[in-house]
């Protein structure tokens, strides 16, 4: 017995058809986010920006003060900073203390408001002007290389005294001078990328 054969159907009706099963089938398209949503999604909250200003307060202070800052008379802070320098002045002891410096550069404490802002800093960069985005680049790059110099010629200096091979107190103190060379030029990069991202100065830190 012979089965009878399928309706042939009209191309005009076919083509549709095809056309629908063949959607149906296939898998949804996933959608990319536009790159103007991508950015708002990682860009940094008034908060975060906070810190950059009240990063800045800190190193404003550290260097408008940085004789009293970086010297500790009766007594020293930690075990450590007991090798730097020592001299008497008067009836009292006091030595150079060039760690003191990290704790306002973002460079001691995940507490500091400075601590990793290089990652800040770039997450902010959609935040500026495109016709400032070069000179906000390079202030960052200026900024993270000047951090990590001051950092480092601090841990230097506090590792030069009379303990130390060919140390002094004049060793000290020469690189401790280095650093603050350093910590000014983190200042400078830091000033303009506040400015640039147009946030409000924090308070000064009080005396």
């Amino acid at each position: 017995m012979r089965l009878p054969a399928p309706p042939k159907l009209d191309n005009a009706v076919a083509a549709p058809l095809l056309a629908l099963l063949l959607t149906a089938a296939a898998p949804p398209l996933l959608l990319s986010p536009s790159p103007a949503l991508a950015a708002a999604s990682t860009s940094p909250t008034s908060t975060e920006l906070s810190r950059l200003s009240a990063g800045l307060a800190r190193v404003d202070y550290l260097l408008r003060d940085w004789d009293r800052l970086t010297t500790v008379c009766n007594g020293v802070q930690d075990a450590t900073e007991a090798k730097q320098v020592a001299r008497t002045i008067g009836d009292q002891k006091c030595s150079k203390s060039p760690l003191i410096v990290q704790r306002y550069i973002g460079a001691s404490s995940t507490l500091d408001p400075l601590f990793k802002a290089d990652k800040l800093m770039i997450r902010a960069a959609s935040l500026v002007a495109p016709e400032q985005q070069e000179e906000y680049s390079s202030a960052v790059d200026v900024y993270i290389r000047e951090q990590q110099m001051s950092s480092t010629m601090a841990y230097t200096s506090s590792w030069s005294g009379s303990e130390n091979p060919n140390g002094s107190v004049e060793q000290i103190e020469e690189n401790l001078l280095e650093a603050k060379k350093e910590v000014l030029e983190t200042q400078a990069a830091l000033r303009t990328i506040v400015r640039l991202l147009g946030l409000p100065p924090a308070p000064p830190i009080a005396e």
